[in-house]
């Protein structure tokens, strides 16, 4: 396994859940919520949320991800839920993304379970993005 690619650290938790996020909203994922849950879960560091537009755009969204991260030298240890569509799963161990359609979401309300004080605050990454991609210039 690659540790490091164009100065990347991918084996880094937070820089693996960052690069997600950063994927996440290049592709317009709606809702990305990001929670550092290490101090209190045995399962992992982060977790992403997002909810993608429709069914198709959930496939893509945790594809996109898939394949960005990938490029990195890093792949999931498994993936979840691709055949339904509605909730996509993809585990890093210690960054997990789920990918939902906004029925799932609302449904589920993953989010509600994660502490309040957990959320991490992605503003500088939304704003690399709208640099990257010059939004929000006059």
């Amino acid at each position: 396994m690659q540790m490091e690619n164009n100065g990347v650290n991918i084996n880094d938790s937070k820089t693996l859940a960052e690069k997600i996020v950063s994927v996440l909203l290049e592709k317009d994922g709606l809702d990305v919520k990001m929670n550092y849950v290490k101090d209190t879960s045995s399962v992992t560091d982060y977790y992403v949320n997002v909810t993608g537009r429709s069914s198709t755009n959930v496939m893509a969204l945790a594809d996109e991800v898939v394949y960005q991260v990938g490029l990195l030298g890093r792949e999931p240890d498994h993936t979840e839920g691709r055949d339904g569509r509605a909730w996509v799963l993809v585990d890093y161990t210690d960054v997990v993304l789920n990918v939902f359609d906004k029925q799932s979401r609302e449904f589920y309300n993953f989010d509600r379970l994660l502490p309040e004080e957990s959320l991490v605050d992605i503003s500088h990454i939304i704003a690399e993005v709208d640099a990257k991609f010059d939004i929000n210039k006059n």
